[in-house]
């Protein structure tokens, strides 16, 4: 299931709800990490660009990576 949220300054927030009918985890987990690479895949074809804002842990890793530590 899939619900719009309110728009905001950075585009429009969707939630998604995953069911499953298997009660194990890592299962779930499995899924769900597919729904999502399947969202990441096909999303250029239809013009949509995923955007994600950065925590703070995010941004200092990327200065890490770029100053070479």
């Amino acid at each position: 299931m899939v619900r719009q949220l309110a728009p905001s300054e950075t585009g429009l927030p969707i939630e998604i709800y995953a069911f499953t009918n298997d009660v194990k985890w890592t299962v779930y987990e499995t899924i769900q990490a597919d729904i999502f690479d399947h969202l990441f895949a096909v999303a250029p074809e239809f013009g949509i660009q995923l955007f994600q804002n950065p925590s703070g842990s995010d941004l200092k890793s990327l200065r890490m990576n770029q100053e070479g530590i």
